[in-house]
């Protein structure tokens, strides 16, 4: 067999593996394979001229007589009308035409602008407003803030985790206050994860987050080309940001209840809570989810956040802003009257509501202006250099929204640090009694052997009886006995804990402040 045999036994085995089902124009992922498919060596003696099958990154286009214009359906994907064509155009030289006719052009041009719905073709107008250059320079852009977006939102999720974690396992911690940080965090958590879901599938799928790339084939269907999938993720993750910004409400309400309102200085109504906090967010998002569905006819509601429906959320958002600020305000014209009037010890009282008032009054110019940045339209139309800094200084706030509200309400918190510092101190004093006295007994410590699984179970004595017991030694060690009774701490006076690394924590059992 020949080498030119042999070549076209393996163009025809590699047409004949596709011609086992029709293929889409789309459905092809680089030009070789729409070379090899297209092939034909007699189209030329039969049609003369023609210009060869080509691959423009989204569709494979067939060999087309010179002097013709040839369409195609558009590509199923995210922000195309479907009813819409596509063209290219072949000369009569049988070469094809690229953007401009009387410029010459290896690849050729295809055209897709009626394929795009309205809002897509005005976003890309304004892209390509500028030169061809400043477009390619602002989608260099959008691909690094979105590297930092991921980066922002896995920090935030992996911080709000760990300070669930944190809420959750210490019994000291377990309040009032932080009881409404957990919700706060777990409607963070929601969106976050929502908003990272929807990223992966998108960078799996299309292999582009800012455009339209190889990842167009049938066997591939990512979220955003399923119809019902698509809108159910959009709808949580606005319910999700509906309830973060309901459950910061109940923050300011908290507060301004807990200083100002006498009438709720009892135990606060969670239920109450509950219902603000994760069922009103229920009948927003319902009723936005309905306006959408009937008004709003492109596939996965792309570009919802620039529709005038959106304000059924918005809305509602910058009401319980408002409502926040007019809380803080109300709380510092409070504890400045208070603070003025107050004797030193009722001022010590005062100081950990001051520090409460702090955080919000920090967390809420953060969520207000990053909620306001979100409504204003993208600056597609201004130079690659300011679009950079409204990109990256959008997805910064928004990313690492998370991340703050861990710092503030739990990482940088006083009774968070002094309840880690004493639970820490207390394993390692206890790890190292356990090891001297493993090491100065002559015999195998019993409890250690049941622990193996070789020894006998210990006996359950009672505290008092193994105290009593002529075997137990008692404790030289003072601060252990803090350690154990709190109560001690005063007998000794003010003992601290040291070990070997680190620095010293009180010993004395940490109290929350609310």
């Amino acid at each position: 067999m020949t080498d030119e045999e042999d070549h076209n036994a393996n163009i025809s085995s590699f047409r004949g593996d596709y011609h086992r089902e029709p293929l889409h124009p789309w459905m092809f992922a680089s030009q070789n394979q729409c070379h090899a498919y297209h092939h034909s060596p007699a189209l030329a003696l039969d049609h003369g001229l023609y210009c060869n099958a080509t691959w423009d990154n989204i569709m494979c286009w067939p060999p087309t007589p010179a002097n013709t214009r040839i369409t195609l359906p558009c590509p199923p994907v995210q922000g195309v009308d479907l009813k819409q064509t596509a063209y290219r155009t072949c000369s009569a030289e049988g070469h094809w035409l690229g953007k401009d006719p009387m410029e010459p052009s290896l690849a050729g041009w295809t055209n897709y602008t009626l394929c795009f719905t309205p809002d897509v073709r005005n976003l890309l107008n304004r892209l390509y407003s500028g030169t061809q250059e400043d477009a390619q320079m602002k989608f260099l852009v959008a691909k690094g803030s979105r590297a930092m977006e991921i980066i922002g939102l896995t920090l935030s999720l992996v911080s709000l985790l760990l300070s669930l974690f944190i809420f959750s396992y210490f019994k000291k911690l377990r309040n009032n206050r932080t009881r409404i940080h957990k919700n706060l965090f777990a409607a963070m958590i929601l969106q976050v994860l929502v908003r990272l879901i929807l990223y992966a599938d998108q960078a799996i799928v299309r292999g582009d987050s800012t455009g339209l790339g190889s990842g167009l084939s049938a066997d591939r269907q990512g979220i955003d080309s399923t119809p019902i999938l698509c809108e159910s993720f959009y709808i949580l993750l606005e319910y999700g940001r509906s309830a973060m910004f309901m459950w910061m409400f109940i923050e300011g309400m908290y507060l301004n209840n807990l200083i100002s309102v006498a009438f709720f200085q009892g135990p606060p109504n969670y239920s109450a809570y509950y219902a603000i906090g994760w069922g009103i967010p229920v009948f927003m998002t319902a009723s936005w989810a309905v306006v959408m569905a009937v008004w709003m006819n492109v596939d996965c509601w792309l570009g919802y956040s620039f529709t005038p429906y959106y304000w059924i959320l918005e809305g509602p958002r910058f009401t319980v802003i408002g409502a926040n600020l007019l809380f803080l305000l109300n709380i510092m014209r409070i504890l400045i009257s208070k603070l003025r009037e107050a004797s030193s010890s009722e001022a010590q009282q005062i100081r950990p509501l001051r520090r409460s008032v702090r955080n919000a009054l920090f967390l809420l110019p953060l969520l207000g202006i990053t909620n306001a940045i979100t409504m204003i339209p993208k600056p597609l139309e201004r130079s690659a250099f300011e679009f950079g800094v409204w990109s990256y200084g959008t997805n910064l706030l928004t990313s690492f929204q998370g991340f703050v509200v861990a710092c503030i309400y739990c990482f940088f918190n006083g009774d968070v640090k002094r309840t880690l510092c004493y639970y820490w101190r207390l394993k390692v004093t206890l790890r190292t009694r356990k090891r001297r006295s493993e090491s100065t007994s002559a015999f195998p410590d019993p409890d250690g052997l049941y622990g193996t699984g070789f020894g006998p179970r210990p006996p359950k004595l009672h505290y008092k009886a193994r105290s009593k017991s002529s075997s137990d030694k008692p404790l030289h060690n003072g601060h252990l006995q803090t350690l154990h009774n709190p109560h001690l701490g005063s007998l000794h006076g003010s003992h601290m804990l040291h070990h070997s690394t680190g620095l010293p924590c009180h010993v004395s059992m940490p109290v929350t402040s609310l």
